[in-house]
């Protein structure tokens, strides 16, 4: 490989996990998409936007463009559109990986990507290894779809001497124990020939994370991860490459909705009333107001007798003003009267079982035989409760 100070500048802007598709809640916005899914093409236009505006010599898009394998017509129109704007206005190569989500199980049920292919300047590796090239910039990027990493169909991995700058891009949970998404392929940084690269663009972990001197994941652009409760309080956007040397620029996005983790309640002992009073002071606590926010509010130790006559006119109230407000709600584990029978006059439940017996009759059952039973039965409770 050349040494760096023969190499001519190059800037890359690295994106990954857009999930368009993605959907969640109930809520539908005023052109009859749901709420989310609108977000989520909110946030990969105004990414593009600002990836026009850096003018970079390439953009990469490492894996989950898609959250699955069958997007809608709308998405895949809407997609297809601001792709085309991205390759026309920057005047730049951009190259898509596939990732797990739009990855299907079935190879003859082909990728949608692949019809992304037909743009100019579009380049696409959906199932297998490839590396593409480009002259004029001295780049060539080879990429790892999620298939190629999962199927362990990996060719030998080097850079090619005849380029300026090599990159390499990899769909897979790397180095990195953050599970932000399920069904990803592992793989060690080592397995990547790390060395051989000037940079290492990763996708499929939702943070903004660094994994080597010259790898990271970009994140994802909007809270799209199994866990958005974990990610509430990342910053969601795209990074920005320069080579030789590797400096990355995060660029934040503004678009993405506000994840809000409040404080805990433990409703240890507390009355209905109460607990409502806290759950509304907790939504209404909340900076700025909950309006169009998700949010999560903890309740620890609710007695079901307390959930039941909890004001739930006032809690839908609530709920109404955020985009969604989840109650995570904890009930009690140990039962009342199971709890009782732990207690120091638990002896009084056994006398009252005895004198209980005295006053049936069972035909061919001695009274004193159905106190034993009965005797019993309370004795298996009682070490049951004990043991656990």
């Amino acid at each position: 490989m050349s040494t760096p100070a023969q190499k001519q500048p190059l800037r890359i802007c690295h994106l990954a996990d857009v999930h368009l598709g993605y959907r969640r809640y109930n809520r539908l916005a005023k052109n009859g998409l749901n709420q989310r899914e609108l977000d989520v093409n909110v946030a990969f236009q105004e990414a593009i936007t600002r990836i026009i505006s850096l003018k970079p010599h390439a953009t990469i898009i490492a894996g989950d463009l898609f959250h699955s394998v069958r997007p809608s017509n709308a998405v895949v129109t809407f997609c297809f559109r601001q792709l085309r704007r991205l390759a026309k206005e920057t005047g730049a190569p951009v190259i898509v990986v596939s990732g797990n989500h739009e990855t299907p199980k079935r190879a003859d049920t082909g990728s949608v990507l692949q019809l992304f292919s037909e743009i100019e300047n579009v380049l696409v590796a959906d199932a297998s290894q490839e590396t593409f090239t480009f002259k004029d910039k001295g780049l060539s990027v080879t990429c790892l779809p999620h298939a190629a990493v999962a199927n362990r169909e990996l060719k030998p991995l080097r850079a090619d001497d005849r380029f300026q700058h090599n990159v390499l891009v990899v769909h897979a949970q790397v180095n990195e124990k953050w599970v932000s998404d399920f069904g990803g392929a592992e793989l060690e940084l080592k397995a990547l020939s790390p060395h051989e690269w000037d940079y290492i663009a990763l996708g499929h972990v939702h943070i903004q994370r660094t994994v080597g001197l010259n790898a990271a994941y970009s994140g994802s652009l909007e809270h799209t991860s199994a866990n958005i409760w974990g990610e509430a309080s990342e910053l969601k956007g795209f990074l920005e490459v320069s080579l030789p040397g590797g400096k990355r620029t995060f660029h934040p996005l503004t678009s993405p909705r506000e994840v809000v983790v409040l404080p805990s309640i433990d409703a240890t002992d507390m009355e209905p009333q109460a607990l409502t009073q806290q759950i509304i002071e907790r939504g209404e606590g909340v900076a700025g107001g909950l309006d169009g926010k998700i949010v999560r509010l903890s309740i620890h130790n609710v007695s079901r007798e307390t959930y039941r006559n909890l004001d739930h006119k006032e809690l839908r109230a609530l709920r109404a003003k955020a985009l969604n407000l989840t109650l995570d709600i904890a009930f009690l584990t140990v039962r009342p009267d199971v709890e009782r029978l732990n207690q120091a006059g638990k002896g009084v439940l056994k006398d009252q079982l005895i004198e209980f017996s005295k006053s049936w009759e069972v035909p061919g059952v001695e009274q004193s035989e159905l106190a034993e039973v009965l005797s019993g039965y309370l004795a298996k409770v009682e070490a049951k409760h004990e043991a656990s």
